[in-house]
């Protein structure tokens, strides 16, 4: 089921992340990055979207659009610093949360590059992209953002409409961009790997005057790349311009701008679970199988957003924050996909989808903030109000193909396109929210309130459907940080996602509804760059749609799915020359109430145990200083299929890293910088889930890639 501002759309699954008290407040507000000066005391210049150097975060604004310890929102969040997302090689968001508790990443394996398909506790997460939401029409067009254009990713896990508005239960994944820098930075650099893999990039960033009033940056990479699948392909061109205009140290209006070109896409296609999972006579299907047809296969999106974030301290009461967004998709897809095997365990079934999707999105997030004193407490005041705007047209069909004997595959039959209708779809949301972090001695109170109104209209094939939703959502949390850095916490919060449809008497949908209760306790030691967080939690989500067994082919409200769980986090820059960061997740995720006969089983594609550990080291000196050595490795539990008819085994994974600083060997090549990065070193064959009905995926195989940066 496909859901857009209250609609919902059935389709096949191809169209289914210091100090004991905070230091002093910066005095430029947050959304815009000014410097990125070396740091050498832990926290100094941080903001909550600034550049950290390390892999340790101290601050974000995710938990509560104010720029926050983390020590005080009573909410687990974990940063993925730009240091960390370069030396793990990240190329997709998925990649770049593979070392994240509470993340279940590349739910598609290694086929969907296109998409960023992953679970947060165990249930969908909205993305966001400079504190405003990246919309999607939940068929085909869904934004993507090369991560080499951000600064820092945030993952702000659990429910939190009160902040973002209609939300799924998971949380919010906050991408934040590279942007402007008083520091002149240039960085070029090369790459080449495994898959005839070749990659170009470019950051560029400073100021424009001597005053420093007008800063740029510009940032741009190109990439092309076979696919994993055979017979398929990556392309992509994007570039990053933005422009900040500061004429005080209270005043930041920056320009935002993107241009995104995929040409090529692999395959979004799947591989059945008989000869991957279950074992048949023929043996194991390859990697590299390919249920489609390269002379069909096409994918082509070009994504452009223009934006802005004003920022403007009026005093040291009052601030104000401001930003807004175009964002366009234009796109168009078809492929062959898989239908499921025959009981010969080779002839697969296969059918068509085609769409030509066209994507406008508008969003807007306004807000105030004050800080305040009653007493001996002291308050930091939040008010805002925010819109979104979505105008989709997609024409859509689905249709039939030959079939293909998966042991001996042949390409190039005649495939007729199927015919195709007309969807256009718009909608809106009315937010407004408030919020109180009260600060008495070591205590913390959060307090959050918010009010949303959202309407969706559909025209299919002149049949007009419209939806009306409201809801208020609250989130309340306390925290008490110790002078050692010891931060225990409790909170509730909730969210809201409307559905669109009616009942066997007509009566419309209520929006479903997630409620979270979460105790945790985050340390960070004093006088060192390190974060403990470990969490216990547990999600609800109701109002879910399950079938109605007194009127056959519709539905009723009934269902309910519940995710429990434990987090534990660490990242430690422990010295300059070694860091190590370790995660452990335990998600005991269930279908509590429902008539479609999974009651009481486990929610499909989402592993029970996950744990992963990552280090660095750089050799200080000898014939190999400047030398850094690096690695991680991932274990992934096991994991339901959708039907619930087997387990997908788990499987441990190796990553490898190295990266050499010219400049130790031959000074004149200071700011030079060799890589080589060396993913599922192992080249384990494993299959990443079984996710709807028929289909799994294969996870990444082995890829290499070794490249030069030069920076100056």
């Amino acid at each position: 089921m496909l859901l857009l501002s209250g609609i919902v759309i059935t389709a096949p699954p191809q169209a289914q992340a210091q100090q004991a008290t905070s230091p002093s407040e910066p005095r430029v507000a947050t959304g815009i990055v000014l410097e990125t000066p070396p740091v050498t005391v832990a926290g100094e210049n941080e903001t909550g979207t600034s550049a950290v150097p390390g892999y340790v975060a101290r601050r974000s604004i995710a938990g509560t659009k104010t720029d926050s310890s983390l020590l005080e929102t009573p909410q687990s969040i974990s940063v993925i610093t730009r240091q960390q997302m370069d030396e793990q090689h990240a190329e997709t968001l998925n990649q770049a949360l593979r070392y994240t508790p509470g993340v279940a990443p590349e739910t598609r394996g290694g086929i969907a590059t296109r998409y960023d398909m992953l679970k947060v506790r165990g249930f969908d997460a909205e993305l966001y992209w400079n504190g405003l939401k990246l919309q999607q029409n939940n068929w085909y067009a869904l934004p993507q953002l090369d991560p080499y254009l951000l600064e820092r990713i945030d993952v702000l896990r659990g429910p939190s409409s009160v902040l973002y508005g209609q939300a799924s239960a998971g949380g919010v994944i906050s991408q934040i961009s590279k942007l402007p820098t008083v520091t002149p930075l240039h960085e070029v650099g090369v790459e080449f790997g495994t898959n005839e893999h070749v990659l170009g990039k470019f950051d560029f960033s400073g100021p424009l005057d001597d005053e420093g009033k007008y800063l740029y940056r510009i940032t741009g990479i190109g990439r092309m790349e076979d696919g994993q699948i055979k017979s398929t392909r990556n392309e992509r061109l994007a570039i990053a311009p933005s422009f900040s205009i500061r004429p005080d140290a209270d005043t930041n209006l920056t320009f935002l701008g993107l241009y995104q070109h995929d040409p090529r896409s692999s395959s979004y296609g799947s591989v059945p679970a008989e000869g991957t999972v279950k074992a048949t006579r023929y043996g194991r299907l390859p990697a590299d199988f390919y249920d489609g047809d390269p002379n069909f296969e096409k994918f082509d999106r070009t994504q452009v957003s223009l934006g802005y974030l004003f920022d403007k301290r009026f005093n040291d009461t009052w601030s104000m924050h401001m930003a807004g967004r175009w964002f366009h998709i234009d796109q168009d897809y078809r492929s062959v996909y898989s239908n499921g095997l025959d009981s010969d365990e080779r002839t697969l079934a296969r059918a068509t989808a085609a769409s030509r999707d066209r994507l406008d999105t508008a969003a807007f997030d306004n807000n105030v903030q004050a800080r305040v004193k009653t007493g001996p407490v002291e308050h930091t005041l939040l008010a805002g109000f925010d819109y979104q705007h979505l105008d989709s047209t997609y024409q859509t069909g689905f249709g039939a193909a030959p079939s293909l004997d998966v042991w001996a595959p042949v390409y190039g039959q005649a495939i007729t396109p199927p015919d195709r209708y007309k969807v256009n779809v718009r909608g809106n949301q009315y937010g407004l929210y408030v919020q109180d972090q009260a600060k008495l001695g070591g205590f913390v109170l959060t307090l959050s309130g918010r009010g949303d109104w959202a309407d969706a209209i559909t025209i299919n094939s002149g049949t007009v459907a419209r939806q009306f939703d409201r809801a208020f959502t609250s989130r309340a949390g306390l925290s008490y940080i110790f002078a050692n850095g010891i931060a225990p916490y409790v909170s509730y919060s909730e969210s809201f996602k409307p559905q669109y449809g009616t009942d066997a008497y007509g009566k419309a949908f209520v929006p479903e509804r997630g409620r979270q209760y979460e105790v945790g306790v985050k340390y960070q030691p004093t006088g060192t760059n390190a974060l403990f967080t470990a969490a216990l939690f547990d999600v609800t989500r109701t109002n879910l749609t399950t079938s109605d067994p007194n009127h056959p082919g519709l539905s009723v409200q009934s269902g309910e799915a519940r995710s429990r769980g434990v987090e534990l986090e660490a990242k430690l820059d422990l010295t300059e020359q070694l860091t190590v960061t370790a995660s452990y997740t335990y998600l005991d995720t269930i279908s509590t109430k429902s008539n479609d006969g999974d009651a009481g089983k486990r929610l499909p594609a989402v592993p029970d145990h996950t744990a992963t550990t990552w280090a660095t080291y750089t050799i200080p000196g000898g014939p190999l200083a400047g030398l850094k050595i690096g690695g991680g490795v991932r274990y992934i539990g096991a994991s339901a299929s959708s039907d619930h008819s087997f387990t997908v085994p788990d499987v441990t994974l190796v990553d490898a890293m190295l990266r050499y600083d010219l400049g130790h060997a031959v000074p004149r090549l200071q700011g030079a910088e060799l890589h080589l990065n060396i993913q599922n070193a192992l080249d384990t064959r494993y299959v990443a889930s079984c996710y709807y009905g028929a289909w799994c995926a294969y996870g990444y195989q082995r890829t290499v890639s070794g490249g030069l940066t030069y920076r100056w």
